[in-house]
């Protein structure tokens, strides 16, 4: 179960409480007890967990002597015993697959790290740009030109050869037409944004092809495609190392604006339809924040150096 905005801020607050001791055995007992009151609050004190890995540890015998002692209540739930003992062990797991991420991911043939963006020549002259925390398996041979997008973004400017090129991902199979388009992989759907030529989308065996001409972008999932809608120009902008925003959801820009920042950084659904009008160099992402701040009615709160969070001004 995927937390929500909420338990996850709750999660931080609770990491910063442990992450200072000394810590009152009042203060463990409400945490150990906060964690067994929901499955979320287990699955959001895992997420946080994994990221601070990168960053800081909470000092061993804080959180696990707490979390031991939730365990030997015979009051808790097989459920809720199952999610605490996730943190005794899970949260490692996950930090060391790279908070969540398929261990085939570090094998790809390319990869990009957190604020990384690369620019690649392929062997038939292909151009591929690779976006923040993307990875992607190339396989060409005699008969076919196949990339695989294991996560992350993509832009990719296709060259002329006669043998057909395709780009797989979890959500289906495109086929490039000539031509010059971008990828987007989400846990739920894949963005497909033509920019030139057409692309050919194969969601899966039992749904049927379409072709998505330049100027149209779509969503797509195992089992369905979006009504197409106007390409976003703006969805190529990170090739060149900005973030452009015309007239967009504050929530979507920060969802984004994530891949490029060490760490998290989450939207309060409070402020989440404000929408947003910008150039934004990635070179930077404080001063992106920053400047957020000053022309919108938010706050930049950074709970913890790795945590942070834009909310109302107020309230």
């Amino acid at each position: 179960m995927a937390p929500d905005h909420a338990a996850l801020q709750q999660a931080a607050e609770w990491f910063a409480v442990l992450a200072d001791p000394p810590i009152s055995a009042q203060q463990q007992r409400a945490w150990q007890q906060w964690l067994a009151d929901r499955p979320e609050h287990a699955a959001a004190w895992l997420r946080v967990e994994a990221i601070s890995s990168q960053f800081a540890r909470l000092p061993a015998d804080t959180h696990r002597r707490a979390a031991a002692q939730a365990l030997r209540s015979p009051a808790r739930s097989r459920r809720q015993v199952l999610g605490l003992f996730a943190v005794l062990g899970g949260a490692g797991l996950l930090a060391a697959a790279g908070q969540g991420r398929p261990w085939r991911t570090w094998l790809a043939s390319e990869r990009t790290g957190t604020g990384e963006i690369r620019d690649l020549r392929l062997a038939d002259g292909s151009h591929l740009w690779l976006a923040s925390r993307t990875a992607v398996d190339i396989d060409y041979s005699a008969s076919i030109r196949l990339l695989r997008l294991l996560q992350g973004e993509v832009l990719l400017d296709t060259a002329s050869d006669p043998r057909p090129l395709l780009l797989d991902t979890r959500h289906g199979r495109l086929q490039a037409l000539g031509t010059r388009f971008s990828v987007r992989e989400g846990e739920d759907f894949t963005q497909l944004s033509v920019f030139a030529g057409a692309v050919r989308i194969e969601p899966s065996p039992v749904r049927a092809a379409q072709v998505l001409q330049a100027g149209q972008q779509v969503r797509f999932s195992a089992s369905d495609i979006s009504a197409s809608e106007p390409v976003d120009q703006a969805r190529q902008a990170w090739s060149r190392g900005m973030l452009l925003a015309n007239d967009r959801r504050l929530g979507d820009f920060i969802a984004e604006l994530a891949e490029y920042v060490p760490g998290y950084l989450g939207c309060d659904p409070r402020v989440a339809d404000l929408r947003l009008v910008g150039a934004y160099p990635l070179c930077d992402t404080g001063r992106i924040l920053d400047a957020l701040a000053g022309s919108l009615p938010i706050r930049v709160n950074r709970r913890l150096p790795w945590w942070v969070t834009v909310e109302p001004l107020t309230g």
